[in-house]
Parts: structure tokens; sequence; C-alpha cells
């Protein structure tokens, strides 16, 4: 995809230098959305008032709820219509159709995991009232894309792409699509594998993931681990890993992360309920993950942030109760190792029979410029087995052998009348709210919630399944007998949450949000709790908070992950000649990662390093490449290795006649740490900064790369924080340390405050070049700056620099 899309991008840059200012101008006209003025939207059944703020977020004013949905749907459509063209494209697995060959593993891999035929299969399944609330929403899509052709984006139609109607169907996928980026267990199982194939299951299971709760009163790390250490079953696969080419490019976790949290009266200052949310994404990529939006109608008052291609908002407040969501990280997913009939190559076995897999043949159109009408076909067969597709099966890979690798997930087999997010906007409390996210079957968030008379409450969404046997954190071997291990789902009510503790907050960050005694294995695949833990430090000693004190938290970058192993790491090296100038550097440290100080880039290589030390030995480098990509895997069990600093993990496997510590493996990873260091910022550490490597570099998807990135509205920015601290910035283990997952917006809502919210987002409105609303906001939440969504129709008119009205 980047080199059609690059030269796309040149084909902009050459005009705008052949041409000078008359070219840029007709460039920057061009696909102009019209913003002001009257417009045509089919389908009304009177006439809708958009207003426009001065940072383009579109405030619709429409008589009820079907036009409210059209209008938004085709505003939507104004500002976003190439990255919904992009986004359908990728789940539909028809990329390649207009991007060429270099998108076709994309295309494989859409449509091995069926989003598309999942999405379908789930809207014939729709309930009238459901569909319904869709479908206004695809008629504004629709509307706009038929009537109005002459202002689609010239990004869009240069890149090749050519809009299509879309129907109900297409936003459901979105939703399918969404629940497939939540639900990343799988590659920790395909990591747990590996481990349990390269070292046996009694020394795999001694680094398998550890999930702590620190709500928890009465259990140890140990058994907080859940039953993954116990019930997994030790089968020794001997797969050819290296050919699962289902898996994502790499095994890094999708970095899908996020804090919200939520205050009770008796902590705020206006005497109100609060609540914050920071979605954590890969938001790089201008304008953006988001789509802020308000919505009006006698009876709707909303505002926050949409998802292009899904109806109402996910992020935000209506006129009652005010919600925010990070991943859960539910185990939805499960991976199979099946047998092929050995008489019979087209049936496996299940339960002592030989069944036939199930065959969809499909064709993959791929552009070639070269080919006779522009275009190739490739042909894609797809087996499955009743347990869902065979992932490890493709021509010319997977593995050798009688074993294949078959996914199940909850979005191909639960179908309910709802999605769920119908009711989000006209909740009338919290104890609705809480009713209709219990309607959510796919798509695991918590939501943290909070209503305009003081309550607050936290809950996951999903449909979770209750296992039988081993549970869900390893490959799992059929049933003997041919029966279902999936039983039954946790029931809705009893899924993680909590309504109006004590303590008067509320909070998650990805980690263990289990309730102490929860009967179910949920997953074992979760964040360690720095962020969760730094979030009770705040909320649980802090009473009177106001707006900016969560502004403030939100921009924490306390690291206290930095606490279990900085004291080993001064102490290891304190007396070393060559690298005693580093642990004096964390020796002055308080351990906040500001970007302006050495002390955390020092701190960040040291970890890197002293883990790569600890794992490599054992696991070789290819399985500890894999395990240490995937952060949530190893942080909390390496943790808990520090606490024991002569562990047999520490030892050195290659050096038999002796018998190493952590401070063995540390003064080792020393050396390679400063080499990367001085590599990247110079010898003097006196000149290491942080922010210099921890960066942020916002790109146009036309222009990821190379120069002219700025011309298209790219720019980079120094940020403080890391991977462990409430201010977000994950880096790619494996290419250290530029930050690809951050806060991608910050919403902070005060329900003693009805004219508006508070928010920041690392992007813009709208999608189109040369425009000031591509990449506004980014620029102020680079300098750590939010603004007010209006919430108040009042509001909305007196600060309108936009006025649109859509007439049947």
């Amino acid at each position: 995809m980047n080199k059609i899309l690059k030269r796309t991008a040149i084909g902009l840059l050459v005009l705008i230098a052949l041409g000078g200012t008359a070219a840029y101008l007709k460039v920057r006209s061009s696909g102009h959305p019209q913003i002001d003025g009257e417009m045509k939207l089919a389908g009304l059944t009177a006439p809708v008032k958009v207003l426009r703020d001065e940072l383009g977020v579109p405030y619709i004013f429409a008589a009820n709820t079907p036009d409210l949905l059209r209008a938004q749907g085709f505003v939507t459509a104004q500002n976003r219509l190439m990255q919904m063209e992009l986004f359908r494209a990728t789940w539909r697995g028809e990329l390649s159709a207009s991007l060429g060959a270099e998108t076709l593993p994309s295309d494989i891999r859409m449509r091995v995991l069926g989003i598309r035929r999942n999405g379908e299969r789930h809207a014939e399944k729709l309930s009238p009232e459901s569909r319904a609330f869709f479908q206004y929403y695809v008629d504004g899509i629709n509307a706009y894309i038929r009537t109005y052709p002459d202002e689609h984006p010239i990004e869009l139609k240069a890149v090749g792409l050519v809009p299509q109607p879309w129907k109900v169907a297409d936003l459901i996928a979105l939703v399918h699509y969404v629940h497939y980026t939540h639900s990343t267990n799988f590659k920790a199982e395909v990591v747990a594998q590996k481990l349990i194939d390269h070292l046996g299951m009694e020394r795999a299971r001694a680094i398998f993931p550890l999930t702590i709760n620190p709500d928890w009163k009465n259990a140890s790390p140990v058994t907080q681990a859940g039953n993954s250490a116990t019930q997994a079953q030790s089968t020794q696969l001997n797969l050819a890993w290296k050919d699962l080419n289902i898996a994502p490019e790499t095994l890094n976790h999708q970095g899908l992360g996020s804090n919200n949290w939520a205050i009770g009266p008796s902590r705020s200052q206006s005497g109100k309920a609060m609540v914050a949310n920071d979605p954590h994404l890969d938001n790089r990529i201008l304008p953006g993950t988001w789509h802020p939006v308000g919505l009006f109608t006698p009876d709707i008052q909303a505002v926050g942030a949409a998802l292009p291609g899904m109806p109402g908002i996910l992020v935000g407040r209506n006129k009652h109760v005010a919600f925010g969501v990070t991943n859960a990280y539910g185990d939805v997913q499960d991976l199979y190792v099946e047998t092929i009939d050995p008489a019979n190559k087209d049936h496996y076995m299940d339960g002592g029979h030989s069944l036939p897999f199930t065959v969809i043949n499909e064709s993959i159109r791929i552009k070639d410029k070269n080919a006779p009408g522009g275009f190739t076909e490739q042909a894609l067969k797809i087996r499955f087995t009743r347990r869902g597709p065979v992932i490890t099966d493709h021509p010319g890979l997977g593995p050798k052998g009688d074993k294949l690798l078959v996914l199940r997930s909850t979005d191909a087999e639960v179908f309910a009348p709802q999605i769920g997010i119908e009711g989000l906007l006209t909740a009338a409390n919290a104890k609705d709210f809480d009713k209709e996210v219990q309607k959510i079957d796919l798509m695991m968030f918590n939501f943290v919630f909070g209503d305009d008379q003081g309550d607050i409450a936290h809950r996951a969404s999903g449909a979770v399944p209750i296992r039988s046997g081993a549970d869900g954190g390893f490959p799992r071997l059929p049933p003997a007998d041919g029966s279902d291990d999936w039983t039954a789902f946790i029931p809705k009510d009893k899924m993680p949450g909590m309504f109006n503790p004590e303590r008067a907050w509320v909070g998650t960050a990805n980690h263990d949000t289990r309730p102490e005694g929860f009967p179910w294995y949920y997953t074992n695949y979760v964040s360690p709790n720095y962020r969760y833990t730094r979030i009770g430090q705040v909320l649980g000693t802090t009473q009177k908070m106001t707006v900016e004190d969560h502004w403030n938290l939100m921009h924490d970058d306390r690291n206290l992950q930095s606490d279990i192993l900085r004291p080993a790491l001064i102490a290891a090296l304190e007396n070393d000649p060559a690298n005693k100038d580093l642990a004096t550097i964390l020796k002055n440290w308080d351990g906040w990662d500001n970007a302006d100080l050495a002390a955390p880039l020092v701190y960040q290589a040291l970890y890197r390093e002293t883990v790569i030390g600890t794992f490599t030995d054992e696991l070789g480098e290819d399985v500890a490449k894999d395990m240490l990509s995937t952060w949530y895997f190893w942080q909390q069990r390496f943790d808990a290795l520090v606490a024991t600093p002569d562990s047999v993990w520490f030892d050195d496997v290659r050096t038999p006649n002796k018998r190493e510590t952590l401070a063995d493996v540390i003064r080792a990873a020393a050396p390679r740490a400063r080499a990367s260091l001085e590599a990247l910022q110079g010898k003097d550490p006196g000149n290491w900064r942080w922010g210099k490597a921890h960066t942020v570099r916002f790109v146009s998807p036309l222009r990821r790369n190379g120069a002219g990135q700025e011309l298209l509205g790219g720019f980079t920015v120094e940020r403080s924080g890391s991977g462990e601290t409430l201010s977000r910035g994950v880096y790619d283990f494996q290419k250290p340390y530029e930050a690809n997952f951050f806060a991608s917006m910050q919403v902070i809502v005060d329900f003693g405050d009805n004219d508006k919210i508070e928010a920041a987002l690392a992007g813009g409105v709208s999608e189109r070049h040369f425009q000031p609303h591509q990449n506004d906001m980014a620029k102020l939440w680079a300098k750590n700056q939010h603004r007010p969504w209006w919430f108040a129709a009042r509001q909305v008119e007196a600060h309108a620099r936009n006025r649109q009205v859509l007439v049947p």
C-alpha cells in the first residue's frame, strides 16, 4: 500500500512545486466539502441544521432520531470518505483491487477471518429496530456519495478507490472488525505454545503471563494467575510457526489500551460526578481514528467522538450519562489443534469421527497495470472445521504434517438481534446505561460511566465463553468425545464491574478487573497494573478535583514499574567503572518519565537489554523476540522474577560452570544499552534526552515516510511518558523508542458544567489535505492543550463558524 500512496503524494507535491501558488490553491480548493449554505439529503423528513465550531467539529440539530442519524452519516462521509472506504476495503479483503499485490496478505487475512461474511450474516439477524438504526446512517452516507460526487476527496480519486453504496452489513462488519482488533488473545496463545514447544510445560509455566488485580485483598500474585499454569494442555505441537501468516506481521500486541475513570460528587469541586477517558491507539495517520460530533434532537443531547462508520458516539456524554472506554481483553478466541484424517485428507477427525471440511472458494482481485484489463485474480480456498477457519492452511503456507490450527471466535457465532450501542444516546441514568452495555456481545470494552445524579460505575462488555477443561490461554485439543467445550457465556450482569464503591472512584487501565472470587476464566492477557495503581494513588487521596486536576492526571508520567527494577540496576552498576555514570543518573531520578531528562532513556535501554539478557539464552533469539514483542505477556511476570534475583531464569545456560544472578545479567546488559544510546544520541550522557528518542510522528496516509511529510500535514513531537505511565507512549519492543500507541483522544466531563466537555484529539476532524482541520487538533494535543466541545445548544450557536442546512 505504501508504494501506491507514496506515488499519489509525490504527484500532489510535484503539482505544487511545478505550478507554484496557483497550483497549490487549486489542490487546496479541489474537493473541498461544502460546510455553509444548503445541501440536499434525500430521505429527511425535515431540514437539519449543522453548525461547525473553530475546530470544524460538526453539531447536528434534527427534528427526530432518523433524521439525526441520516445527517450524521452524511457529515461523516463529507469529512472521512476516503478513510471510510479504505477501512471498508480492509475488512472486506478488497484492498488489492485498488492498491495492488502489496496488500494481498491483508486481504487474505480478512477473507480467512471472515469479517465481511460474519458481518453479512449478523446483519440478517438484526431486529427491525436495530436494522433501522443503522440503515438511517447508511442512507446518509449513500446520499452524500450519490448526490455530491464532485466534492469527493481528490485523494480518494488519486488512490483509485471508487466509492460504492454502503449497506447495513458494512457497518456491522466494522463492529466485527473492531471485535477482532480487541481480541488479541490468540497471539498470546501462539507465544505460549512456542514456549511449551521450546521448553516443555514444566519450565514454560514459570514464565506464563501473571495477572494482578490490586483491588484483591486476600490473594497472592501466584493464585491470581488463575488456572493458566495448571490447566494448560502439555501437547508439544512443533509446528512451523514462521508460516503462521494469519497472525499480524509481528506478534507485537495491538497496543489497544486506554485509561478511564470516574469520581463521585464527594471528590469533585463541583459537587457532581466527573468522568475521564483517553483511548490509546496508533493514531499517527492523520486525521486519526475518532470523529468528534454533537448530536441534538428533542430527545437527544450528546457530544463526543464516534468511529467513522458507526452511528452515535462511543466516548462522551448524553443528556444524563457520561462514558468512556478501554479495552477489556476478554478472551473470546481459542486456537484448536485439529487433526487431518490420515485416511482422507479432505476430512478431519472430531470425536472419533471423520468429518468433511467445509470449503469456501473466493477470488481476490489484484490491480496490475501489466495484466490484460489491468487486473489479475488469485484464488483462495478456505477450509473450516465446525469450530472455525483453518488459519494455517493457505497455498504454499502452513505447517507440515497432520496438525492444523483452527481459530474459533465469538464474532463468527454470536449474532444477537442488536449490536448494543443503539441505546447509548438515550440512557437516562447509570443503571440504564449499565443495562445497555450488557446488550453488547461483540467489542470487549471496559465502560466507565457516571450520571448527573452522582452515580459512577464500570462494566465490561462482550459475550465471553465459559469453557470446560483447559482455559483459553493456550491452543487446545478438541474434546475427545466431540462435545462443545464452550458450554455457556458469562452472565452479563456478572461481568467484571463495580457500582458506586465506598471509595467514590472507579477506573480501568486494561488491567485484571475481575472481582475477587470471580468463578470463571475471563482472560490471561491483560495490562500490567502500573497505570491502574497510579490512578488509585491519585484518585484515592485527592478531594475537590477540577477539570485541570483530571487533565494533569492524564499527563502523569510517573513510571511505577521503574520502582521495581531501578534499585537493582543501581546496585549492579554503581561499582562498575565503565557504567557507574548510568547508575548515578538513575540514582538521581525520581521515576518520572520526563521528556527533558536522560534518566528515562537510560532506564528504558537497560530495562530492554536486561529482559533480553534474561530470556534469550533459554528461548533462543526467535522465540524470545516473539515473547518480548508481546509486552503484556511478560512484564508482570518479569517483575516477579526481579523480586527473586537468584532465580534460575537469570542464570545463563551457556555458561554451565557459573551461576549468574540478576546483577550479572544487568552488568552484561549495560554495555549493550550504552552502545545503543551512544549510537542514538552520542557518547556524552549529558546530551541524552528521553524526548529526542520518544517521539510521536503524525503523517498523512499519502506520505508516511520521506521528504514532503510536512507539506501534507505531518509533524513530529517529543513526548514524556512511556508504555508504563498514564501519559502513554508505547513503542515497538524491536524498534525503540518512537511511540506508536498513545492517547488518541482525551475527554473530561464534569456534570457541574452543562455548557461543554473538555477534550483534545490527536488528529483533526477532516481528512482533506491542505486544510487546517486535518491536523489542527493534533497541534493542540502536542502542546498538551484542550478545548471545549460544546454541549449546550446555546453555546453551539454562540461559537458557530459555519452554518449548513440539509434539506429533503
